[in-house]
């Protein structure tokens, strides 16, 4: 099954979540209105690191701390800026929580 959503990046370092446009009001304005298939988002630079920390399934305190620790003051308050873009993402289904707890 393909990824509906998925990251790149373009030749000037900016980085894009790709969303794919799948459900049926999507694909009859793609089809009848000559829609693009995909809705492109640039992220920042906080967002595309967390994007590339969640690819290596760390948890949400890992990625906060990676944040700390790899833009210091710049990423804080780390943990409620990464909270607030992890509630965007859920909102829109672009993510997926896994169930299982921390062992």
């Amino acid at each position: 099954m393909e990824k509906r959503v998925t990251m790149e990046q373009d030749s000037l370092e900016a980085t894009f979540l790709v969303i794919q446009r799948t459900n049926f009001v999507e694909r009859i304005t793609i089809r009848f209105l000559k829609q693009p298939s995909v809705r492109k988002i640039k992220l920042d630079k906080f967002g595309a690191f967390a994007i590339k920390q969640m690819e290596f399934q760390h948890n949400v305190k890992q990625i906060s701390e990676a944040m700390s620790e790899r833009f210091g003051e710049e990423a804080e308050p780390a943990l409620p800026r990464l909270m607030k873009f992890l509630e965007i993402l859920e909102v829109h289904d672009w993510i997926i929580w896994d169930d299982e707890e921390e062992k």
